[in-house]
């Protein structure tokens, strides 16, 4: 299954394993819940999907790579105690907590939460020495003779043999003890994570249109290539990073990350096409309505892949803002709530920069435990609050942040009709050069699925793309997204 799959059905058997009874005891006995394996090619993100896990199901996570414990390490070590038997006092052997069982514990105390998630990496690369032991783990989810808290459940991932020279294959009695999912590398379904989580439009774009360079790990008459998903978004984080500084992007970076010369050359070439079409199509102007029937012509000229570039080029500014917009919108929720609850305090005689400070420490407390794709918005809040340092002004700290308020208000309703514009304009320049036709459907299909884009039309809406979404038979039931948010909550 994709990697999609896989995370639903972590999600699913996670959500089994805490079911408790009316007594509080857990439904499922201990000895019955087999630990997940993944077990899939490398740069998949079976890693990564441990965290997403855990931050949507509010849970602890403790993560460990096993290739490098040994027998005391993962058991403990060994010491001697004094014990009393019929009357008689013997020396016994016991054993230290496990480092891994500790952790366990240390996680609970610095998050206070109970129920988590162990994650154990490269599960089927430990020693030799420490295969016995891990076959007592699986079943009783036991380390050295201390057992994980009740509440936690173990998740295992490793790589098949002939990707890792590590590993060790599982007998059938470690087999047979585990909950197996064989995850597959599959595009559609990283491009859906692409797009949540900010993957370069150049990337998406190239992989749009050459989908076979999506994963690569074979060997050649040069040797072993590499190009994974993992691969790919780190290449991405980079390129950003190069853009944001005016760094040159070639065939030498790209081999980096994309170990397949082939696949390196191929996108270097298509990210610097790509750069060009940003000039060339005046994308700046099309969303702001202006283009002649020069433009026109030439998408209409052009090749499939340069119009898949230039659609690409077109969504990449209008989700830019739209992010802009959901996290300021985000941000100005979390202020009004502190307002609210904070009012008694605050609407009262005092210096509103004394107060402002005292309720940013607050927000960066609650940032530092808030869950990592929640945090976006405690840095936009803040850089907002920095903002309105020289701009304080009223009675009482209240009224004064009020006001700053209000005028943050009122500049995120001027963006959002800005953006609302924007994109009616890049669907009528799409409708204007191609008609209703695969370009229009692309663009109206990532709008409808990308997580930046639906966060945005369902907090502001858009009547173009309900309007472009219906006409092409993508749009689903609109009272899904059509509610209206109060950005002038306070009372």
């Amino acid at each position: 299954m994709d990697i999609a799959s896989a995370k639903q059905q972590i999600k699913n058997t996670v959500q089994i394993y805490l079911q408790k009874d009316a007594l509080g005891r857990y439904r499922l006995p201990l000895v019955h819940q087999r630990p997940i394996f993944l077990l899939g090619a490398p740069g998949l993100g079976k890693t990564a999907i441990m965290q997403q896990v855990a931050d949507e199901m509010g849970l602890g996570l403790v993560s460990y790579s096993m290739t490098h414990h040994t027998r005391q390490s993962a058991l403990g070590l060994p010491v001697i105690v004094e014990k009393e038997y019929g009357g008689k006092r013997y020396q016994v052997s016991e054993y230290t907590m496990s480092e891994i069982i500790a952790s366990v514990y240390d996680c609970m105390r610095t998050t206070g939460k109970t129920q988590g998630i162990l994650f154990l990496d490269e599960i089927n690369c430990v020693s030799e020495t420490l295969s016995p032991a891990m076959l007592l783990f699986l079943q009783y989810k036991v380390f050295g003779g201390h057992q994980i808290p009740e509440g936690w459940v173990v998740v295992t991932a490793g790589n098949p043999p002939r990707f890792n020279k590590s590993v060790r294959e599982f007998d059938a009695a470690t087999r047979d003890r585990l909950k197996v999912i064989e995850v597959e590398p599959s595009y559609e379904a990283w491009k859906a994570y692409a797009l949540e989580h900010g993957v370069s439009r150049s990337v998406i774009s190239y992989l749009d249109i050459r989908p076979e360079d999506f994963y690569k790990v074979e060997t050649t008459v040069d040797g072993l290539t590499v190009v994974t998903p993992r691969a790919w978004e780190d290449l991405s984080e980079i390129l950003q990073y190069h853009e944001e500084l005016g760094l040159a992007v070639s065939e030498e970076l790209t081999t980096q990350y994309l170990q397949n010369k082939q696949v390196a050359r191929d996108f270097a070439i298509y990210y610097e096409l790509y750069q060009k079409y940003r000039q060339a199509y005046n994308i700046d102007a099309i969303l702001q309505g202006v283009w002649d029937e020069d433009v026109l012509t030439q998408a209409r000229s052009a090749k499939m892949d340069e119009r898949m570039s230039l659609v690409s080029l077109l969504l990449e500014a209008v989700f830019l803002q739209m992010e802009r917009c959901t996290l300021r919108h985000d941000a100005l929720r979390l202020i009004v709530a502190a307002l609210k609850a904070q009012r008694g305090t605050l609407d009262v005689p005092g210096d509103a920069l004394t107060a402002l400070a005292g309720l940013e420490d607050n927000w960066r407390a609650e940032a530092n435990k808030a869950p990592s794709a929640r945090q976006k918005v405690y840095l936009d809040l803040l850089s907002l609050t920095a903002q309105w340092h020289g701009e304080l002004s009223g009675s009482t700290p209240f009224s004064a942040l009020k006001a700053c308020y209000q005028r943050s208000v009122a500049d995120l309703q001027a963006e959002v009709a800005e953006t609302q514009k924007k994109l009616g304009d890049l669907l009528r320049f799409l409708q204007e050069a191609f008609g209703k036709g695969t370009e229009l459907s692309m663009a109206v299909n990532d709008l409808t699925v990308a997580p930046i884009a639906t966060a945005f039309l369902g907090q502001f809406l858009s009547t173009d793309y309900f309007a472009a979404s219906r006409d092409l038979l993508l749009h689903r039931q609109s009272e899904q997204l059509l509610h209206q948010i109060d950005l002038t909550g306070l009372v």
